[in-house]
């Protein structure tokens, strides 16, 4: 299983006072973002709870982690897809994590600013992801690899992700690679599912970078399908995303539909790319691309 190190540029961590969230800038842009989720052809997704349940795995019922289900409805929550957002945002950005101490109520970096810390909910919020329509979306029980913990020495830097390979493991008898065995149960989704992220007096570059964090970019070179849920390690959990509507409530307001909402997201990502942030991140955002899309 291949395993790629990815490192943020080194400088310095720029704090500041985070704008508001209950008070609405009009020269600011307060809104929401629908979008569709798509698991990838012969790919899976698999949110699990930590919980073990009796599932059909077809000629049988066995014990298998259970997918998170809101209702008895098969989600993948608005917490597990802001998680995987907001890491790679704190990869394209000069911001530290959650946990650390750095960032306050008063003083936040880019991320922390935006996502939130203790005390602080931050600027942007994603609801859970639901079946797209009736029958969009398809539960089955699968064997997949216990994970096992990267080897440091081989992936270094600030972030590990993992490609899109099947995992493997080296047969130290005749030194060569085969498939790890799968000997967990897991359900599992395949289909598509629809969220909305929130976001509330956000700059055009904040947008723009959320999009490029969501797998948006403005070409193949910086595009990729975002990662979620568990099972990553054997070349799962990867989603396609694609924008289907934009509601703001400022600067002013509207909804845009289509390809009104597709050159609204493209204008975001283009402020981003121009910015100055672009000179330090875009080439660590075309190394995250080529590992998120390497496969065999």
């Amino acid at each position: 299983m291949a395993r790629h190190g990815v490192s943020r540029p080194q400088g310095p961590i720029e704090r500041q006072p985070p704008p508001v969230h209950d008070q609405w800038d009009k020269a600011l842009f307060t809104g929401s973002l629908s979008f569709t989720l798509a698991t990838l052809p012969g790919r899976f997704l698999s949110p699990g709870t930590g919980r073990l349940g009796v599932a059909d795995a077809g000629t049988e019922e066995i014990a298998a982690q259970q997918v998170a289900r809101r209702a008895g409805t098969p989600v993948i929550p608005g917490s597990g897809i802001k998680g995987a957002v907001r890491t790679l945002y704190e990869l394209l950005t000069f911001s530290c994590d959650p946990f650390s101490k750095g960032c306050t109520t008063q003083e936040c970096c880019a991320a922390c600013s935006l996502f939130g810390l203790a005390g602080w909910s931050g600027r942007v919020s994603f609801g859970d992801a639901e079946p797209a329509h009736a029958g969009a979306v398809r539960v089955e029980v699968r064997k997949v690899p216990t994970p096992w913990k990267p080897n440091p020495a081989k992936t270094g830097g600030d972030f590990r992700v993992y490609d899109q390979r099947e995992a493997t493991m080296l047969d130290q008898g005749r030194n060569i690679w085969l498939p790890r065995l799968k000997e967990l149960a897991r359900e599992v989704l395949t289909g598509e599912l629809r969220t909305r992220m929130t976001f509330w007096n956000a700059t055009s570059d904040e947008l723009g970078r959320l999009l490029l964090a969501m797998g948006l970019g403005p070409d193949d070179s910086v595009r990729f399908d975002l990662r979620l849920g568990g099972v990553k390690y054997d070349g799962q959990g990867g989603v396609r995303v694609t924008p289907e509507e934009i509601r703001l409530a400022t600067p002013r307001a509207l909804t845009l539909r289509g390809i009104d909402c597709k050159e609204r997201c493209e204008r975001w990502v283009r402020h981003a790319q121009q910015s100055a942030w672009s000179t330090t991140f875009w080439p660590v955002l075309e190394e995250l691309a080529d590992a998120l899309q390497a496969a065999d």
